[in-house]
């Protein structure tokens, strides 16, 4: 009965082997190039030119049960090492389990256990591993051994090799002391090699988990592997190629196969003699029919199995083909879900937070662990419409919804991140170009309601300064008349500064008219004066014409501030007036200036940087300064008309507004600010390179 339920399993085993076989010829097979040492018999070396060695076969077996195309190419072991590092193959065939490689390689479960020995020659005084200390140890370079020897005997001499052949031919010929070896790779070489005055000293020892090795982001080739191992082993091919290369230095004794077989051939016969006896018809029968019950159920499970796996693949594709990042957690709050788009979003792998608590895995959900406690506790969602956080020197918005999982058996919660950081940034703009068009059509109406006493008062101070020149005749006559003489009106005016009065009132009269003027021509767009212009070029001029520029009421020197240029190469120019692009630059920088020299004393740390870039069919400028920063209420409002944050008579409040509709309304481009309070203010200026779009 035993030797049936033995051939049972034999059946059920090469039944699966054939299904996953058949299931497999529909896949297209993957091209992978494998590398291992050229000279580490009986593992894997060149004969001939041709890759041969246990790996080798192992290798290509592990290729055929998993319909994999194979390259394999042997060279020596430190270059294999190198390449598989950097990229340029994808598995070696052979290499040492430590926990040091991992931080570079993955490591399939091992398809050998490898012990080490100490090789010395005839007579040697080394008898065991404490007599190495302070001596000449031989290592292959790069290999397992030479990592221990550094480790375990730093006041011994290593001299590393490139191969374990070297190593013994060295020793042999009776260099150094010792030989730190692979001892099945050893004994291959001293047999073939015929060194008969080596031998082992003391007990075996370091008996290492011999595996595939892929890159560390490799994940899916190892798990190819992993269950082509598997399959190998379970079809019987794997002990196949075990005994052909190592069969030599394990055979058992031969009274031990002696009763291997005969306890064999008693039983067989045994069972076979019950066979004769017994009613050899009814077993047939119920044989056949618990076959039979067996395929069935065999198939009904490799069908169950395949929809499960089918379900399980398109569930994970599901998650990880959404937008969303989606983290699970468990009534603990451990990471059991981490998808493709939450590995982009954190940078962390699926590998590296997986069975880790939520908070200590992700640092930067913790303001969002009293919702998944609350969630997991009442079983009720969580949301956070908006959440925002800084990101390489940007404001990123963020929406965070918390489910808990309701179906009887399963606790945790699914933590899904939306990024609507576009869709905010969207409405912003809506909003405020709305408020500026609707805040545009009020200035304008003021501007010309304005116009009309602003003129009155502009004619009638030029009237007091003709009629009080020295060189009209009339003014002379009237004064004569009157009793007087112009000199002395004039002396007087002069005395009592009401020259300088009027003088100062032509002057604000003129500048309120300029401001009226700039708010009108907002308020309509004008081709004229037009061209193709290069940006980079304008923003050089803007910095030219500012760099001598030295405010004795704002107490700040731009040259002592460090101007940053980081202009992209082949930028196209852009249809647009320069001298308005050139008064936007030249606003954002002098405002940049000023917030420098509020915030920096000494001389150096003060820094504006201005980059250039092209983003699509736009050009985008950024101009950005570290300065005191601003928060959300100033950012708000900071290009609304007559909002200035700065002192009263410092400022009219109408720099960035008349900025925003020159970039806005003059040549349909874009403006906006983002700034970290404290740290950073960047303006981002968008101007479209086609010039039917502008």
């Amino acid at each position: 009965m035993k030797c049936c339920l033995i051939a049972g399993r034999h059946v059920l085993t090469l039944l699966l082997v054939l299904l996953w076989s058949l299931s497999a010829q529909s896949v297209c097979a993957e091209h992978i190039l494998v590398e291992g040492d050229n000279n580490y018999p009986p593992y894997e070396y060149l004969e001939d030119g041709v890759p041969k060695g246990f790996n080798i076969d192992i290798i290509r077996a592990v290729a055929k049960v998993s319909d994999l195309n194979v390259s394999i190419n042997l060279r020596p072991w430190g270059e294999v090492l190198e390449n598989l590092e950097k990229g340029a193959s994808d598995v070696a065939s052979g290499m040492y389990f430590s926990p040091g490689r991992t931080e570079l390689f993955s490591f399939s479960v091992p398809h050998n256990i490898v012990s080490h020995s100490i090789f010395v020659r005839e007579g040697s005084s080394i008898k065991n591993l404490d007599d190495l200390h302070g001596k000449e140890i031989i290592v292959q370079r790069g290999d397992i051994m030479h990592d221990y020897a550094l480790e375990h005997y730093p006041n011994s001499t290593i001299i590393p090799v490139p191969s374990q052949e070297d190593a013994l031919k060295m020793l042999s010929s009776g260099k150094y002391d010792a030989a730190l070896l692979s001892k099945s790779v050893s004994l291959f070489s001293v047999s073939g090699l015929g060194m008969d005055n080596l031998e082992i000293a003391g007990t075996d020892f370091a008996f290492v988990k011999y595996c595939f090795a892929v890159r560390k982001d490799n994940q899916e080739l190892l798990n190819r592997l992993n269950e082509g191992l598997v399959l190998i082993k379970k079809s019987g091919e794997y002990d196949k190629i075990y005994e052909k290369w190592f069969g030599i230095y394990e055979h058992r004794p031969i009274y031990e196969k002696i009763i291997h077989y005969a306890f064999l051939f008693f039983t067989l016969f045994a069972v076979l003699l019950l066979f004769s006896i017994l009613w050899v018809g009814l077993l047939r029968h119920k044989v056949r029919q618990k076959t039979e019950e067996l395929n069935a159920e065999l198939l009904e499970r490799h069908r169950a199995e395949k929809k499960l796996n089918e379900a399980q693949r398109y569930l994970a594709s599901i998650i990880n083909s959404m937008p969303s990042a989606i983290i699970g957690v468990d009534k603990e709050r451990r990471i059991n879900q981490w998808n493709i788009e939450a590995e982009k979003k954190y940078g962390r792998s699926r590998d590296s937070v997986l069975a880790k608590i939520l908070e200590e895995a992700v640092p930067e959900l913790s303001p969002q662990l009293d919702r998944v406690c609350n969630a997991l506790q009442s079983g009720e969602q969580e949301v956070d419409p908006i959440v925002s956080r800084y990101v390489d020197k940007r404001t990123c918005y963020e929406t965070v919804t918390i489910y808990p999982l309701t179906e009887a058996g399963m606790e945790g919660a699914v933590i899904r991140i939306d990024d609507i950081t576009e869709r905010i940034n969207f409405e912003k703009m809506v909003m405020q170009s709305e408020k500026m068009l609707s805040i545009g059509g009020l200035a304008a109406g003021m501007a010309h309601e304005i116009n009309n006493p602003l003129a009155v008062i502009l004619g009638n101070v030029q009237n007091i300064i003709r009629q009080t020149s020295l060189e009209l005749k009339i003014n002379e006559d009237v004064a004569r008349e009157c009793g007087t003489c112009m000199e002395a009106i004039s002396a007087y005016m002069d005395r009592r500064g009401i020259f300088r009065k009027i003088q100062s009132i032509f002057e604000a009269g003129v500048r309120s008219s300029d401001i009226v003027s700039n708010m009108l021509n907002f308020s309509r767009k004008s081709d004229t004066l037009k061209m193709y212009h290069d940006i980079p070029l304008l923003l050089d001029k803007t910095v030219d014409l500012i760099s001598s520029s030295y405010s004795l009421n704002e107490k700040y020197d731009f040259k002592q501030i460090e101007v940053v240029r980081d202009y992209e190469r082949g930028v196209p120019g852009v249809w647009c007036e320069s001298s308005e692009i050139q008064q936007v630059f030249l606003n954002l920088i002098r405002n940049g200036a000023e917030a420098l020299q509020s915030k920096y004393q000494d001389v150096g740390l003060s820094r504006l940087i201005l980059k250039v870039m092209r983003a699509g069919d736009m050009v985008r400028i950024e101009i950005e300064d570290n300065g005191p920063g601003m928060d959300g209420s100033v950012s708000k409002r900071i290009f609304e008309p007559f909002y200035t944050t700065k002192e009263v008579g410092k400022g009219t409040g109408l720099g960035l507004s008349i900025s925003y509709f020159i970039v806005t309304e003059h040549h349909d481009g874009t403006m906006e600010v983002d700034s970290m309070p404290g740290e950073w203010t960047r303006f981002i200026i968008q101007l479209p390179i086609d010039k039917s779009k502008s």
